[in-house]
């Protein structure tokens, strides 16, 4: 009998959000790339797209936002509506001619603040790349002025023009930098019953999921014990591992 044909070789799902590493990444090329370019022009390509035309007098590079999904640098010149929309034209009208003077990811949220111009008269582009998403213009103050869409920001807090953006409303997080076998153990007793040790540092930890899983795999530690199991060992003193 004829051999059976090959087996199709295995395909990766493409990735279709952005992660909290990813948006670190991109932030950190943007402020190398980015900053110190002016608006030229904002085009809406649909109405969760936005195109952003930066320029110097040498030179120009566009950067694409998506609501809920991504931004980055781009080549592809996209087809543009005839007609900018209303949220389009307040875009344009507070930061046309701006300069980027920085672009920062907020935590390890999947949110990004573009600083448009500095002092009295600095503006905030503030993209939210997670659920479904919203793009947000303040003012220096972190005012809103104008946004995508009226909405919960997260379970508690919702978003409203004239109202402050809650850029600091998200769970104080002890960086990664300053945790310590202590501040662990503390965690874990902390813990409510049932999380593991992955869930403790994904909530804790202003790191993001991505590196949470990497530092665990490095350090050998089970991601999926019971936190409160992990901090009985630990008061014991055999929690091997925490330091």
């Amino acid at each position: 009998p004829p051999d059976p044909p090959p087996l199709a070789p295995k395909t990766r799902a493409m990735k279709t959000r952005m992660s909290s590493l990813d948006i670190s990444c991109m932030a950190s090329q943007l402020r190398h790339q980015a900053i110190g370019y002016r608006i030229s022009n904002i085009y809406d390509i649909n109405p969760k797209t936005y195109l952003l035309k930066l320029a110097k007098p040498d030179s120009k590079i566009f950067v694409v936002i998506e609501s809920g999904v991504r931004f980055h640098i781009t080549e592809y010149m996209r087809e543009k509506g005839n007609v900018p929309s209303l949220f389009t034209l307040k875009l344009r009208k507070h930061v046309r001619t701006r300069r980027i003077e920085a672009v920062d990811q907020v935590g390890s949220d999947r949110i990004v603040d573009f600083q448009c111009g500095s002092g009295e008269g600095a503006y905030h582009i503030i993209c939210e790349l997670y659920g479904t998403g919203n793009v947000v213009l303040t003012d220096k103050d972190y005012t809103i002025l104008t946004l995508l869409r009226n909405g919960k920001h997260d379970n508690d807090v919702r978003l409203h023009v004239k109202e402050v953006y809650p850029r600091h409303a998200s769970r104080e997080r002890m960086r990664g930098a300053d945790a310590s076998p202590e501040w662990l153990a503390s965690q874990l007793a902390a813990a409510e019953k049932g999380m593991t040790l992955r869930q403790v540092l994904n909530a804790r930890l202003g790191a993001g999921k991505e590196v949470v899983e990497h530092c665990l795999v490095e350090s050998g530690l089970p991601p999926n014990a019971k936190a409160l199991q992990l901090a009985q060992l630990a008061a014991e003193g055999s929690g091997a591992g925490f330091s």
